[in-house]
């Protein structure tokens, strides 16, 4: 399967330019109302190390314990992998200020090329994702959703071959968020290969890590995470479904992923694949705001009026609550997934190449 046939499966036609309109005037009265004073705060307090880039910085501190001979995981609220404490080193030559700045700069630049490769070159669809509020949360705050979306998009809308989860596999094993656990359940199911790339790289990563920090640093992280779930609920900035009901956020995490290994095995791979990005945000025990940045990659294959939907209200949806964004993209994206036959430009014939994706859309689970 080539690059071009593996990403028009996901091509739909533009929306109308009325569409389009509603659209970009809800983003502007966004823009006004909300982005421009998100950005203002960024930068008014760049570089606080309690806020600014807080996560990152984390990070910088074990690294920088790594390199001296200490405790890396001293600090309980440091939950990321003893990869990224290996992967944090080279940050360390740099003042803290300019490393945090570097990482900022590159998700944007991370981003940018990312939404141009899905988009084919629209400078608007940059606008959209460069001023979404999941974006700018995460690079405020030097969390690493912008690789890990960057990471599932090559998975997603690249060749189906190994190398193509190289770099999710290494992002998973950095940086293990529960809301990729959905998400390779997907990718193992539509695309093997990639998924056995993403696999081995993880284990591979993980093993050199070990071998630099020692063994006994993933055993102090395994605690730090253990501990950390006693305070999940209480944690500031999070708007998951356990900062809202505690009691139910299990419950509700051991049905969703029920469901999404029937709609995974019974829906086609569009509407699946809109149902574990969705997922993903509900079965995570934290969930900020820049939980719904991977929700962008649901756009490039949802119907027309839907999408136009989409852009319209995610921002002001990502304002007020994660768990919202996540249980409405859960019962809304699906829906307005086209079917991968349908997802062709007009007059595109179908691949004669036997390809089960390409099978018509069986019963919606």
């Amino acid at each position: 399967m080539t690059a071009s046939t593996s990403r028009l499966r996901f091509s739909v036609p533009a929306p109308r330019p009325l569409a389009w309109a509603l659209a970009l005037a809800c983003w502007f009265g966004y823009a006004v109302l909300d982005f421009a004073p998100q950005v203002q705060l960024v930068i008014r307090l760049f570089p606080v190390t309690d806020w600014w880039g807080i996560d990152t910085d984390r990070v910088l501190v074990a690294s920088k314990s790594l390199l001296g001979g200490h405790a890396v995981y001293s600090d309980p609220g440091l939950l990321y992998s003893p990869l990224a404490v290996v992967l944090g080193i080279p940050a360390t030559l740099a003042p803290r200020e300019y490393a945090l700045l570097a990482l900022a700069l590159f998700n944007a630049f991370l981003a940018i090329s990312v939404t141009r490769w899905l988009s084919r070159g629209s400078w608007l669809a940059v606008l959209l994702v460069l001023t979404f509020l999941p974006f700018i949360n995460d690079v405020a705050l030097g969390n690493f959703m912008v690789p890990i979306t960057a990471a599932m998009a090559v998975s997603t809308f690249g060749q189906t071959r190994r190398r193509s989860g190289i770099a999710l596999g290494i992002v998973a094993a950095a940086f293990a968020k529960p809301l990729l656990a959905p998400y390779f359940i997907w990718l193992v199911v539509r695309r093997r290969k990639t998924a056995e790339g993403a696999i081995a790289t993880a284990v591979l990563a993980t093993v050199l890590a070990a071998a630099v920090t020692g063994p006994t640093a993933y055993v102090d992280w395994f605690h730090n995470l253990v501990q950390g779930t006693g305070s999940i609920a209480v944690w500031a900035g999070n708007s998951g479904v356990s900062g809202y009901v505690p009691s139910l956020a299990v419950p509700i995490a051991i049905i969703v992923m029920a469901l999404t290994l029937l709609v995974v095995a019974r829906a086609h791979e569009n509407r699946s694949l809109a149902w574990v990005l969705a997922a993903g945000i509900l079965v995570s025990p934290y969930a900020g705001g820049y939980s719904a940045l991977s929700l962008l990659l649901i756009l490039p294959m949802l119907r027309p009026w839907p999408r136009v939907y989409a852009l319209a209200i995610l921002n002001p949806l990502a304002t007020i609550s994660a768990a919202l964004v996540g249980f409405l993209a859960l019962l809304a994206g699906p829906p307005g997934a086209m079917a991968p036959q349908d997802a062709r430009p007009a007059g595109q014939a179908a691949p004669t190449t036997a390809d089960p994706l390409k099978e018509a859309d069986p019963a919606p689970a």
